[in-house]
């Protein structure tokens, strides 16, 4: 397995916006109708890009997006990705949604970034147990910000366990929500 280039900005921006979106959200500086309408936005964006260049916005695509979806869905993962958060903000209370988009930031980030620079083997129904491992380690103490040791331990071990499953579902929806469910019976 190899990181490339585009690889790690991907997920070095996946972190990044979800820990900006997380600091903005736990600060009370926007709310989750603001999520929706920063959602509704990148919609609007994704749909624009497929029919024209939109300078800053086909700017960010060429560097940040995979080639299959430049054309057909740009913009897919954050997408997705604030699909989920809002999910999770809308059921759930902020402290475990907040600790699910930490989840989803920080630990699918890092389990794919540390799994292609550690993992020597490929599994037959695993991605990487070596990034599995770094990303429950490293967003372990995120989460604990924000819900107690059980349900921080709990939360970050079996979201990522089940995310590390190649189960063919989009993970950045995935993720937070498997996450808050197993958060909130802690």
């Amino acid at each position: 397995m190899r990181l490339t280039g585009l690889e790690l900005r991907r997920q070095l921006l996946h972190m990044t916006f979800g820990i900006v979106l997380i600091a903005l959200l736990y600060f009370g500086i926007i709310n989750n109708y603001h999520m929706v309408a920063i959602l509704l936005g990148g919609l609007l964006v994704s749909k624009l890009c497929t029919l024209r260049r939109i300078p800053l916005a086909s700017w960010v695509m060429d560097r940040f997006e995979r080639k299959e979806f430049r054309t057909t869905f740009p913009g897919k993962g954050p997408i997705f990705f604030m699909i989920g958060s809002i999910i999770v903000l809308f059921l759930f209370p902020l402290n475990i949604a907040l600790a699910a988009m930490v989840i989803l930031s920080v630990g699918d980030a890092i389990s794919h970034i540390a799994g292609k620079l550690l993992c020597k083997r490929t599994y037959k129904h695993l991605k990487s147990v070596e990034g599995t491992v770094v990303a429950i380690i490293a967003s372990f103490f995120g989460v604990l910000i924000f819900v107690n040791f059980f349900a921080a331990l709990a939360g970050t071990c079996l979201t990522l366990f089940f995310e590390d499953l190649k189960l063919g579902i989009e993970d950045n929806l995935f993720i937070p929500i498997v996450a808050a469910i197993i958060m909130s019976l802690f």
